[in-house]
């Protein structure tokens, strides 16, 4: 599969029938990690940069007590809306990692794996923009910091059915920070879909680029 070259310039798109919403919070403010998760929810809404925006604003607020947070992640799965998609994309989905820091060091994202069985599986990075808060009396740069990155990456679907843990490294000071487990169920919505394991010679690049769109919009361009 040809790679989609990284840019950094902001799209628009359509809407998404079935996007798992898998938000998990992982806040370093102190030793020992302090961790919080989300409620996942299933939506019918696009995921676009002002619902993540909102989504970080809401955390900010919610954990302003143990500001400053040195970093934290959150993170969205877009699965194939059907079978027939699962097969055009070749049994990828994506996923949408946002991370915060106030460390300007620490980003851009330096990897996004899976680890499954004892063995690590790292996910092919697709587009990051990288961009700085510039409010100093914001609440999300007093809470998380000026600089954020936010990145998609080609996510296959099986392993969503897989007992796992995700991933992040940051590009400084922290690495294998776990930002969800993938406890090995079957959620309802995903039920029509294969536990096919993606073929490496299959080309994607065409569908991948339309799915983006309308599952992401307002965040890259193609």
């Amino acid at each position: 599969m040809r790679s989609i070259e990284v840019n950094k310039v902001w799209p628009k798109c359509l809407i998404v029938v079935a996007i798992l919403v898998c938000s998990v919070v992982m806040v370093s403010a102190q030793d020992p990690l302090i961790t919080v998760r989300t409620e996942s929810k299933w939506h019918a809404n696009k995921v676009d940069n002002a619902s993540m925006n909102k989504r970080i604003a809401d955390a900010a607020e919610q954990y302003k007590e143990y500001a400053p947070i040195p970093r934290i992640a959150f993170y969205d799965i877009g699965f194939p809306k059907d079978k027939a998609e699962f097969e055009e994309l070749n049994g990828h989905g994506l996923l949408l990692v946002s991370a915060m820091s106030q460390d300007e060091s620490e980003l851009s994202i330096k990897k996004v794996s899976v680890m499954v069985n004892g063995k690590e599986i790292e996910l092919k990075s697709l587009k990051q923009l990288l961009v700085k808060e510039t409010d100093p009396e914001s609440r999300i740069v007093k809470t998380f910091g000026s600089y954020r990155a936010d990145a998609l990456y080609l996510f296959p679907v099986y392993l969503r059915f897989e007992i796992a843990e995700l991933l992040i490294d940051f590009a400084a000071n922290r690495k294998g920070m776990k930002i969800a487990d993938f406890e090995g169920n079957d959620p309802n919505l995903l039920k029509f879909l294969p536990r096919t394991k993606p073929d490496s010679k299959k080309s994607i690049d065409e569908p991948m680029k339309r799915f983006m769109k309308r599952e992401y919009p307002g965040y890259f361009d193609n």
